[in-house]
């Protein structure tokens, strides 16, 4: 993996302590603790992104529809059997 180097200038003393501190209790570099700020911060604006686009395309297929609360009644009543769809059963 190629690495690049970055600089920041007029970083924020309270920002850059408090960093410190977060590398400190996670017993590792304030640079290692920055990159997996960044990395993690990264992913989530990725997640944000695509379930954004993921929402636009939906409503662009099927507008501003209301959910039939006869559907949301029969997935109430299957979890309150058990059904577990996310454990796959």
């Amino acid at each position: 993996m190629d690495m690049a180097t970055l600089y920041v200038r007029n970083f924020p003393a309270d920002l850059y302590d408090e960093l410190a501190a977060q590398a400190d209790g996670h017993h590792r570099s304030l640079s290692a603790e920055v990159i997996d700020v960044l990395r993690r911060e990264s992913e989530r604006r990725r997640r944000t992104t695509e379930f954004a686009r993921s929402l636009a395309a939906y409503y662009e297929a099927y507008g501003d529809q209301p959910i039939d609360s006869d559907v949301v009644a029969m997935l109430r009543e299957d979890r309150d059997r058990g059904h577990k769809p996310e454990f796959g059963y």
